[in-house]
């Protein structure tokens, strides 16, 4: 860490994977990897297999890593929502609160689904949290024996034969963006994509004419459209670019001299009010 590049960290989830854990470490050049698992009873068989899996994770990550990972274990129980939302939020609060600076990543694609639930939520409650997910590109059991596995009596069953009752999950609120500064972004971005000039009378202009603009700036005395047109770019500053820069959905393209759309920000036109 001498060389001033950010402390990174992953958090995961072991159950019966362990490429999906381990191939990020590498891929993020992580640091320090938080492995959640639990293991009720190590003395009984089934003890004994969740924690063999846990215990290769670690040994492929000791081995295989070109830098040193430091690993903390955190044996909760997996299959309890809250606890995981409980304790993934303590060790994101926990690894900010040492090193503000610090990258996290947290994997939702390995552990069990309480586990996955809880922790895109957690990533989504604090700011910079990175949340990701791992594909699968080769599965382990040939195509040919996957009747064997996952049949019975010639019937496709998969890899659960019984459940218990269903649990609901807590609910926590997460605010929807606003609706006009998502109709309005993807205004921003339909003028870039017909090379129009996205000034900000052109801008305020068609926002009106999709009525996503709802200040009340309009005058029929023409003495006064210079400063109708002042003030709409006010608002406009206000209303919509300051909230998108702060939400990091547009950056300055200063080859044009004007705005463009993030990843993020293509993200969210691609996901809200469509």
């Amino acid at each position: 860490m001498g060389s001033g590049r950010k402390k990174r960290i992953m958090i995961a989830c072991v159950t019966f994977e362990t490429t999906k854990v381990t191939e990020p470490v590498d891929f993020y050049e992580i640091n320090k990897l938080h492995i959640i698992h639990y293991v009720r009873d190590p003395s009984s068989d089934n003890g004994r297999i969740y924690q063999s899996f846990y215990d290769r994770v670690v040994s492929i990550v000791n081995k295989r890593s070109p830098r040193h990972v430091d690993i903390v274990e955190h044996n909760e129980k997996v299959s309890d929502f809250s606890s995981m939302l409980r304790t993934v939020l303590s060790i994101i609060r926990s690894e900010i609160a040492e090193n503000p600076d610090c990258d996290i990543y947290v994997n939702i694609s390995s552990g069990t689904s309480e586990y996955a639930a809880a922790s895109a939520i957690a990533s989504m409650m604090v700011p910079g949290t990175v949340p990701f997910s791992v594909g699968t590109s080769e599965y382990t059991i040939p195509t040919e024996r996957i009747p064997d596995i996952y049949y019975i009596d010639g019937e496709p069953v998969g890899l659960t034969k019984s459940t218990f009752d269903p649990r609901t999950l807590p609910s926590y609120s997460i605010d929807m963006p606003e609706e006009h500064l998502v109709r309005g972004l993807r205004i921003l971005d339909e003028m870039n994509k017909e090379g129009k000039k996205t000034t900000s009378g052109k801008v305020i202009t068609r926002l009106k004419d999709k009525n996503v603009w709802y200040r009340d700036t309009e005058t029929s005395d023409p003495n006064k459209k210079s400063t109708q047109r002042q003030t709409e770019a006010v608002y406009y500053q206000r209303d919509f670019i300051n909230k998108w820069l702060k939400n990091e959905w547009i950056e300055k393209d200063e080859l044009r001299g004007s705005y463009i759309l993030t990843e993020k920000g293509r993200i969210v036109i691609d996901t809200f009010y469509v």
